[in-house]
């Protein structure tokens, strides 16, 4: 008993403790998203708390399959902290390895030097130690930009925090270079270069990781210092949302940015106090881990070591591992710079790649527009993804205006050969061309609805508002005309499957005619007033109108259950399919992709973004480019327009405000920027949004008190449709091509 205490006692508890709760973190960091109960990004705002109904945020043990309760907008605190332990710990590590190889070069050159230049270099590592890491921090973060993300972080924490590290280090170097072999190694004529990394480096490497574990002791403690300033990894971005105030938005979760955003009311600490608590596990057990390692150095070196390794396995090493290693890099050394010069380059290009690789992904649609048209319908295609393979970088000029007598409907579409067709509400069907030139005029039956649309072979399809969907051919000769609904009024344009098949939204229903003109079913589908068209999936499958799939050659309602009904209460949620081909589901702020497949129905983790110091409605409609880069279009009759774009890891990459209501987004273009017009009183304010760009690229006014209600972006040219009865082309000037 006397023996096993007092081998307890010797025993190094602080490299003991200090190494289990660094290991507990590295094992959270590597499978912490794979042990998280829920989806971190999922919101849940109406969960039963004993009984009732309750907003969040929810208390920690009150709730079934939320541990730690939720932050304030409903999403599960313990899957949000496993997320987070791995972006922090490959932040503070990569931060740390860079302060501690800065602090071993500039340590071993400062200690190093004699006189005067010692003098000097001594003085000032002292006044870059004097100044608060935390300070040099902040001006060095905002200098590089916080958007820039971990690069900012290693610039910002180690522009002077590698100084602590370079003390420790000159101070040794200074002790070993007096020492007997070092005057020898000179005696014998080696270098100052080679006694340096030879002699003296050799030496002070048994402190490299103590000083490692250290580094990242300090590095994350001032991260999460940071992080409750809400400077923080992990897509930070600052946004102002009025004069003088500005809040910082984010995607998937970080330790920083939970911090940042723990403390909700100050008589409920209890979320600040378990995240700062994971911190404080992560700081303790680095400090403790150090420190043991300092015992276990200063043990061997004064020969009374009782740490956990015997001196035949130091020895060992010496031998077979470390003194080969070192004539090995002695030999190699140009290769071995020549490696690490390219494996740094190839990494950071990885790592701009991707931060942006949403801005040159060469991904293209797998959506095909029926008959090769460059606008098919109100939203280009039948699938309503608003993307069009085109792009207006340059600052466009009124090319023509057209009056519509009675006002536009809607948008106007576009033929393959530029041959503009627009509805006016006097009854009426025009052609014109992409000069402006008036080729044709139809009269119609009745006022239409909405934007017309084209089909594989040409014809034109009209719905209005009596209720019968109409279709014309290319010269504008009526070919049928039925009725649709006896009781409802045709509320959207429709749109055309590959097959022929038409679909219009008819107030709360969904109706759809064979490409002859047969009506083949009609279903409610919704139990509100709506004004969208209808959307296909991209296999054709089902039809959508708003959270609604139906059966397209049915007719039947599916049920395809992506969220529950508590989850789904005021957020408005639609199905839609995005521009890669892929099938979307949309729950207020949420962007879900799911698919349907042998196994049944599979959903993937929902992309969101901190909406509420933003918006206050829900999405006015939404979509995903080609290259699986998500937006949101937000606007009302009583809120400023908005788009914010975010990247599969549910990054914001892009959040900007247009300040005008009652605004609408006219397409989506081939990099994902965004086409926006709004009425200002006296004139329509047209502007082109580029993701991760505070400012409009272009912008342009147009003579028109009313509001735009639709427009087609086509190879060079943005059409643009009023209520006030007025039909603009806003094309790129003569001799600049556009893509």
């Amino acid at each position: 008993m006397m023996n096993l205490m007092r081998n307890l006692r010797r025993q190094n508890w602080p490299l003991v403790i200090g190494a289990l709760l660094v290991g507990l973190m590295i094992l959270l960091a590597v499978f912490g998203p794979a042990l998280a109960p829920q989806d971190p990004m999922q919101e849940n705002f109406t969960l039963a708390v004993n009984g009732r109904i309750q907003t969040p945020p929810y208390p920690a043990f009150a709730i079934d399959g939320y541990p730690l309760g939720t932050d304030r907008f409903g999403r599960d605190l313990l899957s949000r902290i496993l997320w987070g332990v791995r972006p922090t710990m490959i932040m503070v590590t990569s931060v740390a390895a860079f302060r501690l190889v800065m602090g071993i070069v500039l340590g071993l050159l400062i200690g190093w030097a004699e006189g005067r230049r010692a003098r000097r270099l001594d003085s000032i590592l002292s006044s870059l130690l004097s100044i608060p890491v935390l300070i040099v921090a902040l001006i060095g973060i905002y200098a590089i930009g916080v958007e820039k993300g971990l690069w900012a972080f290693i610039f910002g924490l180690g522009f002077t925090g590698w100084a602590e590290t370079a003390r420790m280090v000159s101070e040794q170097t200074r002790i070993v270079k007096r020492q007997t072999f070092i005057e020898a190694a000179r005696a014998l004529g080696a270098g100052e270069r080679l006694i340096l990394f030879n002699h003296i480096l050799r030496q002070i490497m048994s402190l490299v990781w103590a000083l490692l574990a250290f580094e990242i002791s300090s590095t994350l403690l001032v991260a999460a210092e940071l992080g409750f300033l809400d400077i923080f990894i992990g897509g930070g971005i600052w946004i102002e949302i009025s004069d003088f105030t500005a809040v910082n938005v984010a995607g998937l979760p970080e330790l920083g940015q939970l911090l940042s955003t723990a403390l909700v009311k100050i008589t409920d600490p209890s979320a600040l106090l378990i995240i700062g608590s994971v911190i404080f596990m992560g700081v303790l057990g680095f400090n403790l881990l150090g420190e043991g390692l300092r015992i276990e150095l200063t043990q061997k070196e004064f020969g009374r070591r009782a740490g956990l390794m015997p001196h035949q396995f130091h020895d060992w090493m010496d031998e077979r591992v470390l003194v080969p290693l070192r004539y090995w890099m002695e030999s190699n050394g140009r290769k071995i710079g020549g490696a690490a010069l390219l494996l740094a380059i190839v990494f950071g290009a990885w790592i701009y790649y991707d931060r942006n690789r949403f801005m040159f992904d060469g991904t293209q649609t797998t959506l095909q527009v029926l008959g090769g048209h460059l606008w098919a319908t109100e939203l280009h295609d039948a699938y309503g993804t608003s993307y069009a393979p085109y792009s207006l970088t340059t600052q466009p000029e009124l090319q023509w205006q057209k009056e519509i007598p009675g006002g536009a409907s809607g948008g106007p579409v576009v033929y393959a050969d530029g041959t503009l067709i627009i509805t006016g509400r006097e009854n009426i069907l025009l052609a014109f061309s992409p000069q402006g030139d008036a080729l044709w005029q139809t009269a119609l039956s009745a006022e239409p609805i909405g934007t017309p649309a084209l089909n594989a072979q040409g014809q034109i399809i009209v719905s209005d508002i009596e209720g019968y969907v109409s279709a014309f051919d290319a010269r504008g000769s009526l070919l049928w005309r039925v009725e649709a609904s006896s009781t409802r009024q045709a509320t959207s344009g429709p749109v055309v499957a590959s097959n022929g098949m038409i679909y219009v939204t008819m107030i709360d229903a969904v109706v759809g005619v064979s490409p002859d003109g047969e009506l083949i079913w009609r279903k409610t589908a919704a139990d509100v007033y709506v004004d969208a068209p209808p959307r296909l999936s991209p296999d054709e499958r089902y039809v959508f109108l708003k959270d609604t799939a139906l059966d397209a050659m049915t007719g039947a309602i599916q049920e395809i259950p992506i969220r529950s009904q508590a989850q789904v209460l005021f957020t408005e949620p639609a199905f839609f399919t995005g521009g890669d081909g892929q099938e979307y589901y949309r729950n207020g702020h949420e962007v879900i992709r799911w698919r349907i497949d042998e196994s049944g129905l599979q959903i993937e983790p929902a992309r969101t973004w901190e909406y509420a110091s933003f918006v206050l409605f829900n999405p006015l409609n939404q979509g995903v480019t080609p290259n699986r880069l998500a937006w949101m279009f937000y606007s009302s009759e009583f809120s400023d327009g908005r788009v914010v774009w975010l990247d599969e890891s549910s990054r914001l990459v892009g959040n900007f405000e247009f300040p005008l209501v009652n605004s609408r987004l006219m397409a989506i273009g081939q990099n994902g920027e965004a086409y926006l017009c709004g009425p200002t009183g006296a004139r329509i304010r047209c502007v082109l949004a580029i993701p991760g760009v505070e400012d409009a690229q272009w912008e342009i006014f147009v003579q028109d008190a009313s509001h735009p209600i639709g427009g087609a972006l086509v190879s060079g040219t943005l059409y643009v449709s009023s209520a006030g009865g007025m039909l603009f082309a806003l094309s790129a000037p003569a001799g600049i091509s556009q893509p």
